[in-house]
C-alpha cells in the first residue's frame, strides 16, 4: 500500500530495503503489514511530485528543531557514551505557612529512544521520500509496545510534526531538615558536607505533635517512565505522554511563556526551554490519544477546554494510591541549556577517567570513584553544563497527612557520574537498589547516515558498492533497533530483568546496611568537601 503511492524509483528503493530488514529481523508478514498500513496516515497523497518545501522549525516555542535541540542536551553525556546523569537537590514546602517539610535529593539517568518527523514537516537535506519513510517505520517500531505508537499512527495522526521519547529512571529521597539547618548553625556550605544526612525515618508536625515513623518506601520514590515529547502545530504546541511500566500513563499539553534568548556571553551561551504542565492521570481501562490542538478548536468555534475545579493534585512520584487520585498535578520545568563545547584538554580527560571507570568496575563504586577523582581535573564545570528548575504543586505525602497539599521545588544539574550526585541519593543507589545502573548504557540508533547516501558522488563506486554498503547499513540498523525493543521489555519488567526495588531493611539487615550506607556517604562527603571550592 505504501508503495502505491510514492513514485517509483522511491518505491523500488523502499521495498528492497524492507524485504532486507524483514527478512533479516523474521519479522511476521502480518505484524508488518500493520505497521505498513498505519504509516498511511503519516504520508500525504502524492502523485511522485516532489516533496513540498520542508518547514524550517523555527516557527513556535516548541519548534521541531526546538525540542530536538532540548532533547539533545537532555540525553546526552557529554562527557562519556553512558546515559545522560541529572543530579537534582531541593525541598519540600507546605504553601499555607512556607514550612519546610523535607529536604529532597535525587537522581535521573535519561536515555533517547526515538525520534520521528513528518513527512512533509522533515528537513531533507536531499534525502530521497523512501528514506524519510524509511527513518519514520524504523521509529515506530522501536517505540514497540509503548501507548504513544498508537497516538502517532491513529486516524488522523497527521496533526503532530514531531515526535521524540525517552526512557528515564528516577530515584528521589525525602531527608530530614534538620540536618540542613544544622549545618548552617555550624558554618558549613549549606549543601549538607560537614553533617550526615540520612533518610528521613520519622516526622513531627510540631513540637508537641507525636511522632510519625516514615517506612523506607515511603521516604523514597523509584520508578521508571517513558516521556514522548509531541511538536505540534509548527510548533506552537507541545503535548507531553508519560508512561509507566504498568501501562499506567498521564498525558498533558505544555503551555509556555517567554522563551527568549536569555543572558549569555559569548563564551557560554545559554539557550533557555520553559513550559509548565497540567497533568491529568488517566482513567483505568483508558486508551490515550490525541486531543484536537487548541488552534484547530479555535478555527472550529468549538472549544473543548474545561476549568479545572481545583488545585487538587496527586503527590510527587508515584505509589499505590496514584489509582484513587482524582486529579493531576502542576508542573513547571526551567531549562537552562550551556552551549559551549569542551575543550580538547576536557576531552582527553574524560576519556581517561572513563577507562579508569572500566578497569576498576571490579573494585567497587566508591573506590573507583576516590582514584579517579585525581584525574578529574575540571572537565566537569557546573558553569558548562545544562540545568533545570523544576516545581510541582500537588498532594503531600500520606505521612504529611491526608488531604494537605504541598509544594516540591528542585534545582538539577546534568552531572558526568552518580559519584558526582548528591551523596544521600548516591549512596542509595549504590548500596539499596541492585540494577539502579543497569541502564546506565545508552540506547543506539544504528549508522547515522541514510542507506544510499554513503558511496560519495562517485558513479562507478556507487554501482559497485550500493549493494554491500546497505547491507551492511541494514544490519547495523537492525541491530540498533533490536537493542531499543530490548529496553522496552526491560522497561516493562521482562525477559528476567532485574526488579526495581529497595532492599528492605529488616531487623536482621538493618545495622549491616545502615553501616554500608554509613560508610559510603562518609567517604563521599569526604571526597565531596575535598572537592567543591568555598569562596572567602
Amino acid at each position: 500500500i505504501i508503495f502505491g503511492i510514492m513514485s517509483t524509483t522511491s518505491s523500488s528503493q523502499l521495498k528492497q530495503r524492507t524485504n532486507q530488514y524483514t527478512r533479516k529481523m523474521k519479522l511476521p508478514v502480518l505484524k508488518f503489514s500493520l505497521v505498513a498500513t498505519t504509516i498511511l496516515c503519516l504520508i500525504p497523497a502524492a502523485n511522485g511530485s516532489a516533496l513540498p518545501p520542508p518547514s524550517s522549525g523555527s516557527g513556535g516555542p516548541f519548534s521541531i528543531k526546538k525540542i530536538q535541540h532540548f532533547l539533545h542536551n537532555k540525553c546526552q553525556n557529554p562527557h562519556t557514551n553512558n546515559a545522560s546523569i541529572w543530579s537534582y537537590e531541593g525541598r519540600l514546602v507546605d504553601p499555607t505557612n512556607g514550612k519546610v517539610i523535607a529536604n529532597v535529593e535525587g537522581i535521573e539517568l535519561v536515555r533517547s529512544l526515538a525520534e520521528m518527523t513528518q513527512l512533509e514537516k522533515a528537513d531533507a537535506d536531499g534525502e530521497d521520500r523512501s528514506t524519510l519513510v524509511w527513518k519514520l517505520v524504523r521509529a515506530l517500531r522501536r517505540l514497540d509496545d509503548l501507548k504513544v505508537r498508537g497516538i502517532l499512527t491513529a486516524p488522523g495522526c497527521g496533526e503532530w510534526d514531531f515526535a521524540g521519547t525517552t526512557l528515564s529512571r528516577k530515584l528521589f529521597c525525602y531527608s530530614p531538615v534538620e540536618d540542613l539547618d544544622e549545618d548552617n548553625k555550624n558554618g558549613d556550605s549549606g549543601m549538607g558536607i560537614g553533617r550526615r544526612r540520612g533518610l528521613l525515618k520519622e516526622y513531627r508536625a510540631h513540637p508537641t505533635a507525636p511522632v510519625r515513623k516514615i517506612k523506607t518506601e515511603e521516604a523514597l520514590a523509584l520508578y521508571d517512565t517513558a516521556t514522548t515529547f509531541i511538536s505540534r502545530e509548527d510548533g506552537k504546541e507541545m503535548m507531553v505522554m508519560t508512561e509507566w511500566p504498568d501501562g499506567h500513563w498521564i498525558q498533558s499539553v505544555a503551555k509556555t511563556g517567554s522563551l527568549g534568548v536569555s543572558s549569555s556571553s559569548k563564551k557560554n551561551p545559554q539557550t533557555p526551554f520553559e513550559f509548565t504542565l497540567y497533568a491529568k492521570k488517566s482513567g483505568k481501562g483508558e486508551e490515550p490519544m490525541l486531543p484536537p490542538s487548541e488552534l484547530a478548536q479555535k478555527r472550529t468555534n468549538k472549544s473543548l477546554l474545561n476549568a479545572i475545579p481545583r488545585s487538587k493534585l496527586i503527590q510527587f512520584g508515584k505509589d499505590n494510591t496514584v489509582e484513587d487520585q482524582r486529579f493531576g498535578a502542576r508542573e513547571t520545568y526551567s531549562y537552562v541549556m550551556n552551549e559551549s563545547k569542551l575543550s580538547k584538554s576536557q576531552r582527553m580527560c574524560s576519556m581517561l577517567r572513563e577507562a579508569v571507570s572500566n578497569l576498576s568496575e571490579s573494585v567497587g563504586f566508591w573506590d573507583f570513584d576516590i582514584k579517579s577523582s585525581t584525574i578529574r581535573d575540571d572537565t566537569f564545570d557546573s558553569s558548562n553544563t545544562c540545568t533545570v528548575r523544576y516545581t510541582r504543586y500537588g498532594e503531600a505525602p500520606p505521612w504529611y497527612g491526608p488531604g494537605k497539599m504541598c509544594a516540591l521545588e528542585l534545582w538539577g544539574r546534568k552531572v558526568e557520574s552518580v559519584a558526582d550526585a548528591p551523596p544521600l541519593a548516591a549512596t542509595l543507589a549504590a548500596t539499596r537498589i541492585p540494577g539502579f545502573l543497569s541502564v546506565h548504557t545508552p540506547i543506539p540508533f544504528g549508522p547515522p547516515r541514510s542507506i544510499g547516501d554513503a558511496n560519495g558522488d562517485n558513479p562507478k563506486r556507487k554501482r559497485r558498492n550500493t549493494q554491500v554498503l546497505e547491507e551492511k547499513i541494514v544490519k547495523e540498523q537492525m541491530a540498533a533497533d533490536g537493542a531499543a525493543i530490548q529496553a522496552i521489555s526491560w522497561f516493562r519488567g521482562r525477559e528476567g530483568v532485574l526488579p526495581l526495588e529497595v532492599l528492605d531493611d529488616s531487623d536482621n539487615e538493618e545495622g549491616v546496611m545502615n553501616s554500608v550506607i554509613d560508610r559510603g556517604l562518609s567517604v563521599a562527603q569526604r571526597l565531596r568537601a575535598a572537592t567543591t571550592s568555598v569562596s572567602d
